[in-house]
């Protein structure tokens, strides 16, 4: 060995070593969260499979999309972003399964994926299995991304979101494309009146991280758009948690 190929080496070993001082002192959430941290170290860039991610994924991660067609490319173009889409991870951990079961949580005109709560083919407010929505995103050119909140929700919040999961279960998804105008150009359209009968992708989320206390209600539910939950903005959670860095997920 050269000692030029020595020096890395030796710094891979070094950031390694460092990575599992600092994970002997956490608990079990932050070890995971950790563990992903150390994936990456072995990957190129912020790219992973789902399957290395399932494990690690938990309830409020946010998920977002970047879809292919007309809708899609308008949302992109008028909100000047990446992505045309958010949903939310959901999690629910079965004994009997211990990898437990992973969906994604989400108001979208997508019907071709079953939803776990009413069992139908259905737009709007839906929860189905994450790796199913992935395939076919995945089948139309899609580009998804993940973003990992620092911590677990506590039972607090778990009861409150699924509460608020419950009264929002089936609700249309909101085809005004004014409101999504004025979502997006408050300045120019004014503000938007918090009206939660239908709900767009972006809402729904804000709705949800507002419900379980992790975002201030200052500025209503449907003034969100998908970028204000990447990493183009710095969306401030309460709380003392926050949204991690983006991991593009590139195949299952």
């Amino acid at each position: 060995m050269s000692a030029g190929d020595a020096v890395p080496m030796l710094r891979d070993r070094v950031r390694q070593w460092r990575l599992r001082m600092h994970l002997r002192g956490m608990g079990e959430a932050q070890l995971r969260t950790g563990l992903t941290a150390f994936l990456l170290l072995t990957k190129r860039g912020n790219r992973m499979k789902y399957q290395e991610l399932r494990g690690d994924l938990k309830t409020g991660d946010i998920l977002l999309f970047s879809g292919k067609g007309g809708i899609s490319d308008g949302i992109k173009f008028f909100t000047l972003s990446k992505y045309s889409h958010v949903g939310m991870v959901y999690r629910f951990d079965d004994p009997r399964d211990p990898k437990g079961s992973v969906f994604c949580w989400e108001s979208t005109t997508l019907s071709n994926v079953r939803d776990a709560d009413s069992g139908k083919l259905t737009k709007g407010v839906q929860r189905v299995e994450l790796s199913e929505r992935l395939e076919r995103c995945f089948s139309l050119g899609y580009e998804i991304s993940v973003r990992q909140l620092s911590r677990s929700l506590s039972d607090k919040m778990l009861t409150a979101l699924n509460n608020f999961r419950h009264d929002v279960s089936g609700r249309p998804y909101e085809t005004s494309r004014i409101e999504l105008l004025k979502a997006a150009y408050d300045g120019l359209f004014g503000d938007n009146k918090e009206d939660l009968s239908s709900l767009f992708c972006s809402e729904l989320v804000a709705e949800a991280y507002q419900s379980m206390g992790l975002l201030s209600e200052a500025m209503p539910s449907n003034e969100y758009i998908p970028k204000d939950f990447s990493q183009e903005r710095q969306l401030r959670l309460q709380m003392d948690y926050r949204l991690q860095n983006e991991i593009d997920i590139h195949a299952l």
